[in-house]
């Protein structure tokens, strides 16, 4: 009795490091929007937590970015923590492969609190914004930007990242008008308070990781957000629509109940 328990946890143990972390999930989410009209419904593919270390190689993220190239999106967009603090990557390698994803399609990114000066992983936000530019995506950073797609009209607005303090809602929403439609890039969901007085209509972020670890009946016991209702998932917000996705890489190598995710939104 005592001999199986213990191999019931070391079973678990093993499925929670060795198969669930690369153990990718591909979601499609339809994402309807009142009162707004598309020429055709967008795809946009949602990315975000790559999180390249020791336990998320350059193989696998190349694989989560190959699954979500077949579902073919008009828009990549990447919502933050590119690299992982204190662990060191094939920076060329890793370039490579995010130059390969913009060749998919047009790609837009923000940065999350692993890529600047929060946790002192680098000085500033500078090093993996040199490598984002340098692999041909689009930074938008407190600051937006029109985008035409399938004919029809999208305004990306995009705010640095909430724990650096780099949310500037007013630069990133300046000018907007409600009749745009406007999808927001944002890495933390704990930053939706922000943008309450600005018009929008979807806001897509990662950070949580789905909570890594999601029990059965109960859900995430941890994640780093303050606002518990918005970890994973497309959820409703002041008649608005924001989605967490569970992210596709993880810290310290775990999962449970919360597979890694490449997210597409069927918007229309």
């Amino acid at each position: 009795m005592l001999l199986g328990g213990f191999s019931s946890v070391i079973s678990g143990a093993a499925y929670t490091r060795f198969i669930e972390p690369s153990w990718l999930d591909q979601s499609t989410k339809t994402v309807t929007l009142p009162g707004r009209s598309l020429r055709r419904p967008l795809r946009i593919l949602h990315l975000s937590d790559l999180h390249i270390s020791r336990f998320v190689p350059i193989p696998f993220l190349q694989r989560a970015f190959e699954m979500g190239a077949l579902a073919k999106p008009d828009l990549i967009c990447l919502t933050g923590d590119y690299t992982t603090l204190g662990e060191p990557f094939d920076a060329l390698g890793f370039e490579k492969s995010l130059r390969w994803l913009t060749s998919v399609a047009p790609t837009y990114a923000v940065f999350g609190n692993h890529d600047g000066p929060v946790w002192k992983a680098t000085p500033t936000t500078t090093e993996v914004g040199s490598l984002l530019h340098r692999a041909g995506i689009s930074i938008v950073h407190n600051r937006s930007q029109f985008l035409n797609l399938g004919g029809s009209i999208l305004r990306l607005a995009g705010v640095g990242d909430l724990w650096m303090n780099e949310v500037n809602a007013e630069d990133a929403f300046s000018g907007n008008d409600p009749s745009d439609l406007t999808l927001v890039l944002c890495h933390n969901p704990d930053a939706k308070v922000s943008f309450n007085l600005f018009p929008w209509d979807l806001m897509l972020c990662g950070h949580t990781h789905g909570g890594q670890i999601r029990i059965p009946f109960y859900g995430a016991p941890y994640a780093p957000v303050m606002d518990m209702r918005y970890v994973q998932g497309l959820l409703p917000y002041q008649k608005r629509q924001i989605h967490i996705t569970r992210g596709v890489g993880n810290l310290e190598g775990i999962r449970f109940n919360c597979r890694p995710e490449v997210s597409m939104l069927v918007v229309g």
